[in-house]
């Protein structure tokens, strides 16, 4: 049997968490501490269901993430094997610095009993196809592992290595705001200035969706767990600057960083950027800053008193011809 890849609706959603649940073997309650004890589905909250991988996990919460999924920009494709949704990929169409125009490949997820059936190849193929449609130039993934089933399906679909991530921590010391620069608020309905800011870091994901779930959005599900985020911008004489800090949720005295610079960065402004966003994360309480940026960042963050503390698993893309 052939399979059928079509775009999603709302009235995909219960069989969605079907397919993501699917690779749950385990599930478990969640407190301020993390992980509690082990439970079944019906006794956890929409949010302790989501802990275990997201939206997808609950139909509370996918219903309201698809509602916000327009304003990210993501087109979603879910795969039928005889008529049943048994897989999905979600993909972003996106031009923004330093990658230009290209199709990000987001979630992807097929049924656990519903694999190597050329489900997800089938995904991947209806997305390039797109990608040709529009006409651009490459499309851009990051697998779960380079080395693992992720990372060697979309390798043998054509997929190379583009570059590496690298996970970066610094330590705060309390440092005073510098007096020529202004912290500002951001207009919460600002569109992402993907052509004239590069990402230096927080690439937890491209930049047009991490500007949305940082800087101006409430996707995530509510829940009763009080944690500070914040948003602002640092104004120079001559540039601004966006960053988003969040307080991890199980520890509160680590934080990690978003940072969106004008391009092409600058040094020297980014010192006293950097000064500015370690000051703000004391005042939340944030002893541990951590973040995560490509390789042509790296130099930067390292000036900036980032140490990298592990590589992450890289970006792979495939040309369109």
């Amino acid at each position: 049997m052939s399979v059928k890849v079509r775009l999603g609706t709302r009235n995909d959603i219960d069989a969605l968490v079907d397919v993501e649940c699917s690779d749950v073997e385990t599930w478990y309650h969640f407190s301020s501490k993390g992980r509690g004890d082990p439970a079944v589905y019906d006794e956890l909250s929409p949010w302790e269901r989501t802990m275990h991988g997201g939206p997808w996990m609950d139909a509370a919460a996918l219903a309201q993430y698809w509602d916000d999924m327009k304003r990210l920009g993501i087109t979603p494709l879910v795969a039928e094997f005889n008529g049943k949704v048994v897989g999905h990929l979600d993909i972003i169409f996106s031009d923004e610095l330093p990658l230009g125009r290209f199709l990000y490949l987001d979630v992807l997820t097929v049924h656990k009993a519903y694999r190597r059936r050329g489900v997800a190849r089938a995904l991947i193929k209806e997305a390039e196809g797109l990608a040709r449609r529009r006409k651009v130039g490459f499309m851009l993934v990051e697998p779960q592992e380079y080395e693992g089933p992720s990372g060697l399906l979309y390798r043998s679909c054509g997929f190379e290595k583009a570059f590496d991530t690298y996970h970066l921590e610094a330590s705060i010391n309390r440092p005073e705001v510098p007096s020529e620069l202004r912290l500002a608020s951001i207009p919460k309905l600002l569109r992402p200035p993907l052509k004239t800011h590069t990402m230096v870091c927080g690439w937890y994901n491209i930049s047009a969706k991490m500007w949305y779930y940082s800087v101006n959005s409430n996707l995530e599900p509510s829940h009763t767990l009080l944690h500070h985020r914040l948003a602002l911008a640092v104004l120079t004489d001559i540039s601004t600057h966006f960053f988003h800090l969040e307080q991890e949720l199980f520890n509160r005295s680590t934080g990690t960083l978003c940072l969106w610079t004008p391009a092409p960065p600058n040094q020297k402004a980014l010192r006293d950027v950097f000064q500015t966003v370690k000051a703000v994360a004391s005042w939340l309480g944030i002893e541990t800053l951590k973040t995560r940026t490509i390789e042509r960042y790296v130099a930067t963050l390292k000036k900036a008193g980032f140490i990298i503390k592990s590589r992450g698993e890289p970006y792979l893309t495939k040309n369109i011809g």
